[in-house]
């Protein structure tokens, strides 16, 4: 053991702390690790109790829809709650921050949990070869670094994932349970515990690029760069400047406390949604044609007291990841081989079978954008980002 660092034996932690740590722990990973330390800490708090969430009215579905519920076959939309964790291997007891890595976890209704790329979002499965292995969660250091929400379409066991973004508020207390989703072109709609259906939120002349859950409220960004926070009244309130038209697409991202704006820049327009997606696309968000490629990002940083944007230049040792249901940043401080000011992202592709009118594909390429020269580089050619990609087991593969 290095020379100033003493070993802590934590089941002699003054007891009477044991319950108002226990009472911070909000995820049932935190818990788990709680309890896990000796007899004393688990009796001091109970299991982690899972949140139920409500299911949710069918983006199409009508309050005539009592006849389908009754008759087994109406389609519901369901929440499953994802958690992005930085995972460190224990060495002697010690986190090995200079190897991290990024897991996803899915949380289906039932409680089971499943893991997903932390970018691409693709499900991961155990090896082909059948092997049954598991890793123990008390063997790593671990750190949750973002929580969000996937939005499902179920009809008895058959279940789709769906593309429009959802941000949940309340979802320990269903008197104030509300879902905000970003569907088609940049609509917002709304739908609170018990309600039959979506309400369309009216904003003249405003299509929204990006949602995101920050500092319990509900921020959006539209085209224009326009930063909108959503009152308890469903009213949309503007909180910043205009940012102006300037790249393809904006994502917002918190990172250390603070909001930005990431404005993606395509070498040429994306396609309307409008006219290039058949109904049953608007549902499942299935593109008939794939997105422009990306060429290049910045970021911008709201000075709040002056009301101003202000672009970035770096991010020191952040690393800013944009994926589907959730942006986040994690710090590269101490990560071997890996530098900061950079962006992880995607880009979809669409690919086609040879024969004319073939089944389509629609593909994830990772790629790493460095904001201090402006490259951009597949992920597989970044030794240092890969691995912190890859589940701490080899026995895991993409499906």
């Amino acid at each position: 053991m290095e020379r100033g660092k003493k070993k802590v034996d934590w089941s002699d932690f003054p007891k009477e702390l044991w319950p108002n740590i226990g009472k911070c722990l909000d995820n049932s990973v935190g818990v788990l690790r709680f309890r896990s330390v000796c007899k004393l800490w688990r009796s001091s708090i109970p299991s982690f109790q899972r949140t139920i969430l409500p299911p949710l009215p069918h983006m199409y579905s009508s309050c005539s829809s009592a006849s389908a519920r009754a008759a087994g076959t109406e389609i519901q939309a369901v929440l499953y709650p994802i958690t992005v964790y930085r995972m460190e291997a224990l060495v002697d007891g010690e986190p090995n921050s200079s190897k991290p890595w990024l897991v996803k976890f899915e949380e289906s209704p039932s409680g089971k949990l499943r893991l997903r790329h932390p970018i691409t979002n693709s499900p991961l499965r155990n090896s082909p070869d059948g092997s049954s292995k598991q890793f123990n969660l008390l063997d790593f250091g671990i750190v949750e670094l973002s929580k969000s929400y996937a939005l499902k379409y179920r009809l008895n066991d058959f279940t789709v994932d769906c593309m429009n973004k959802v941000v949940v508020l309340n979802p320990t207390h269903l008197d104030n349970f509300t879902v905000m989703m970003m569907h088609g072109e940049g609509q917002l709609y709304f739908a609170r515990f018990g309600d039959e259906k979506w309400t369309l939120l009216k904003q003249k002349d405003s299509w929204f690029d990006d949602i995101i859950a920050y500092k319990g409220h509900c921020y959006v960004v539209d085209r224009e760069g326009i930063v909108s926070c959503m009152n308890s009244e469903f009213k949309v309130i503007q909180f910043s400047p205009p940012l102006g038209r300037l790249g393809e697409q904006k994502h917002l991202v918190e990172s250390c406390g603070d909001l930005y704006v990431v404005d993606r820049f395509t070498e040429r327009q994306r396609p309307k949604m409008c006219m290039m997606l058949e109904h049953r696309d608007l549902i499942f968000g299935d593109f008939t044609a794939p997105y422009p490629e990306t060429v290049s990002f910045k970021v911008y940083k709201l000075e709040q007291e002056w009301g101003r944007w202000v672009e970035v230049d770096s991010l020191g040792d952040q690393v800013f990841v944009l994926s589907h249901d959730d942006s986040f940043s994690i710090s590269t401080r101490g990560v071997s081989r890996v530098k900061g000011n950079c962006i992880l992202f995607t880009d979809q592709k669409r690919t086609y079978e040879p024969e004319f009118g073939g089944p389509r594909t629609l593909t994830r390429q990772c790629s790493v954008f460095n904001l201090e020269n402006g490259s951009i580089t597949n992920l597989a050619a970044s030794p240092g980002y890969s691995p912190m990609l890859q589940p701490p087991s080899g026995w895991l593969f993409p499906d």
